[in-house]
């Protein structure tokens, strides 16, 4: 991945965590790694944890970063979710996937928050 593409993806999702905290959520963690996969954003909304996969793509681009979500990584970030719960002890709490699917354009980000995007492939 190419330092432009790197930076673009950075920037893309500390806007929309700040535009999560914005709208109330509550961010547990950024860049959640564990061995079976990653989580961009871990939140809670109200009682329910949020893991957010932050997809960008600039204004250039082709297509829609939410196509960009495919069924293998649905099931990555699902099973980071559930290392994610299960490490925290929180497989009591509700939870959910969301997309922020980010275009970036000179005039700055436009950010879809997709909530409950996907059901755990697991």
């Amino acid at each position: 991945m190419t330092k432009r593409r790197l930076d673009q993806g950075r920037k893309a999702e500390e806007e929309t965590v700040f535009r999560l905290v914005a709208s109330g959520y509550e961010i547990l963690a950024r860049n959640y790694r564990c061995p079976v996969g990653e989580v961009d954003v871990v939140a809670k909304d109200g009682d329910t944890v949020v893991f957010v996969e932050v997809r960008s793509l600039l204004g250039g681009d082709y297509g829609d970063p939410l196509s960009t979500v495919t069924k293998r990584k649905q099931r990555r970030v699902a099973k980071a979710a559930l290392h994610y719960l299960t490490c925290h002890d929180l497989l009591d709490r509700p939870a959910r996937f969301d997309v922020a699917a980010v275009k970036v354009s000179p005039e700055g980000f436009d950010i879809e928050l997709v909530k409950d995007a996907f059901d755990s492939p697991l």
